[in-house]
């Protein structure tokens, strides 16, 4: 772990009180330093130090130490061990405060560095799980086989559960921002990391229960398999999931960060998970697609724009396209599209539907009576127009 980051802190201590620093392993081998012409030379001073956890006193004759030059050096210290020493070349009494506060400096690194890599192992763990659940056929796999994983990682997987998936927007142009920025410093990586499990810290703090599987599938992607409560119908889960959802993306606009999220279909076991997580994906990708500027996307509150997206890959389209037409031709297409889709999701409700347009009812009535004549179809006639509407979901959804 020392040996990992030594010529870094090494470097970047240095350049901050001015004096040259060395860093030794527990053999007082010199690991990291300012002059690299240092690197991998005995540092006798050290050894004494490592053993006693202080600083040689003043009576030590330096001079007569092997590799040691004139200065201060302290332990480093982790989980009450001494892991090696780091020393400050100098007039002692100058660089002796600067030793204290180097010392925090160097183990606070050292704590960070060895919580993200267990972290990180962790996360690949659960990254590697997920993976197999979304690639879980049950007819080739061995469902119990992944429960048991799922168990070793402290997740029952057994219990319904639900798939929802976050996406972030522009997560390559926040990294890039974070290198530009952080260029000169210690890590551009270890602050990407940090603005992760800061994502993460969001959603578990909305999904609160201790057996919610959250973790990153993606540099810009997580995932939550949230386990649903048993004393409640799917509505009303659903409508809590909405709630949780929202109050993420509001948690994250305080962070400067934006998301959309798509939310599966509920769903127990393996299999049925597996088909959650699909669902959520599916749900992403439907309402990015869409005009719905919710950024919420519950893969059940789209099952038209899958059936239109569907049918845009099949022969229905260019009935559909041909039928549809003389209506693009026309100059306020625009227009008559939007209320094509008002006047459907209304109910054929004239005073709905002008409202949702925020139009008058003379001005509906106009449209109405303009697509009627274009498309020889009674606007009220239930089969047709919903042709037409499907129509248009399938022009927004061609790209899906």
């Amino acid at each position: 772990m020392l040996e990992d980051i030594a010529q870094k802190l090494a470097v970047s201590t240095s350049e901050i009180i001015g004096y040259e620093v060395i860093i030794t392993n527990e053999q007082s081998i010199i690991i990291g330093s300012s002059d690299t012409s240092r690197l991998g030379d005995f540092h006798e001073a050290s050894i004494k130090i490592i053993e006693t956890g202080k600083p040689n006193p003043d009576t030590v004759n330096i001079k007569s130490l092997e590799g040691t030059k004139p200065g201060f050096a302290l332990p480093i210290e982790i989980f009450d061990k001494n892991i090696g020493s780091f020393g400050i070349t100098g007039k002692r009494k100058e660089v002796r405060n600067y030793g204290y506060l180097l010392k925090k400096y160097i183990e606070t690194m050292l704590y960070q560095e060895m919580y993200l890599k267990s972290h990180v192992l962790r996360e690949q763990a659960v990254e590697n799980l997920i993976q197999e659940i979304s690639v879980f056929d049950l007819n080739k796999h061995d469902e119990n086989y992944l429960i048991l994983r799922g168990r070793e990682l402290g997740y029952d997987l057994l219990p319904p559960r639900i798939a929802i998936i976050i996406d972030l927007y522009q997560f390559k142009k926040i990294t890039k921002q974070i290198y530009k920025k952080t260029a000169d410093e210690l890590s551009p990586e270890l602050e990407i990391q940090f603005l992760k499990l800061e994502v993460i810290e969001i959603m578990q703090k909305v999904f609160k229960d201790q057996d919610d599987l959250i973790a990153p599938i993606q540099d810009d992607k997580f995932i939550i398999l949230s386990m649903l409560p048993s004393n409640q119908n799917e509505s009303s889960i659903i409508k809590d999931i909405k709630i949780k959802c929202t109050e993420i993306l509001q948690q994250f606009e305080t962070k400067g960060l934006s998301a959309s999220i798509g939310i599966g279909t509920t769903g127990e076991g393996i299999d049925e998970l597996n088909q959650s997580y699909k669902a959520a994906r599916r749900a992403l990708k439907l309402g990015k697609s869409s005009k719905d500027s919710s950024r919420i996307y519950y893969m059940n509150d789209l099952i038209l724009e899958d059936l239109s997206a569907c049918a845009y890959k099949s022969t229905s389209r260019k009935y559909i396209h041909k039928l549809m037409a003389p209506l693009k031709a026309q100059s306020d297409w625009e227009d008559l599209a939007q209320t094509i889709c008002a006047w459907c999701e209304s109910g054929f409700n004239q005073k709905d539907a002008a409202n949702k347009l925020f139009i008058h009812r003379n001005t509906l009535n106009y449209r109405l009576n303009k697509i009627y004549e274009i498309t020889k179809g009674e606007t009220r006639d239930f089969k047709k127009m919903l042709v037409l509407y499907m129509g248009i979901l399938m022009e927004n959804m061609h790209n899906v």
